[in-house]
């Protein structure tokens, strides 16, 4: 006889294999159509969102290992949240990114960002080259993609995890992402903003009902 609780284990897992999977294609299939705005208006862009403010802040390219986090990091949480926060990010996310590519075409923005030339050599360096390279010319300013997607990640955490030091790693780890925008000079603190007021606004309208027993039969009953 087949073991019950192996079953659900072995069914979660499938499940969490399976919203990875499909949020890392959304993900290159999200990316593929910015990049594709980008090289259609990017050249386009005439309106700088650099204020003074940004350029005060250093530029370190170093942190351009964090600012990609996000694409190794994403999947893995994505296996991580329930079925009923996964559908609800992934649908939001996917109306996040149609507004923004929409906004990008009708309003294309651009950042500011130093040289690359004189970065040295180093995996860094080369890293950095690499990245501004394909996310090139330096368009799609406002809102920030990386920023609003992030935040509507950090929501669907909070959702499924509202426990107070869950919530303080998540908000740490997002500000984080966030900052790495900045010291890259990849966005300045308007793309930021907007980012963040998008993602925000997106969330706010969430179902507040759990999963039922019926809706999830793998989760197990409280005693």
């Amino acid at each position: 006889m087949a073991d019950p609780a192996g079953d659900r284990d072995s069914r979660t897992v499938k499940r969490a294999v399976r919203q990875a999977v499909v949020l890392a294609v959304v993900m290159m299939l999200s990316l593929s159509l910015y990049l594709a705005v980008l090289w259609w208006r990017g050249q386009e862009a005439r309106i700088t969102t650099q204020t003074a403010w940004d350029r005060a802040i250093p530029f370190r390219p170093a942190w351009v290992w964090v600012y990609l986090l996000p694409y190794l990091l994403g999947p893995l949480i994505a296996a991580c949240l329930t079925r009923q926060t996964f559908a609800w990010y992934v649908r939001r996310g996917l109306v996040l990114v149609l507004i923004s590519v929409v906004f990008f075409a009708i309003l294309p923005t651009k950042t500011v960002r130093p040289a690359a030339t004189d970065l040295g050599d180093g995996p860094t360096a080369q890293l950095y080259r690499n990245m501004v390279a394909i996310d090139g010319p330096a368009a799609n300013a406002a809102p920030s993609l990386h920023v609003s997607l992030t935040c509507l990640l950090a929501w669907a955490l909070i959702r499924d995890f509202p426990r107070w030091w869950a919530v303080c790693l998540t908000v740490t780890g997002i500000v984080v992402v966030w900052l790495s925008t900045l010291l890259t000079w990849q966005h300045h603190l308007i793309d930021v903003a907007t980012g963040i007021l998008l993602g925000s606004t997106l969330a706010v309208p969430w179902p507040r009902g759990r999963l039922t027993r019926k809706e999830d039969p793998y989760r197990p009953v409280a005693p």
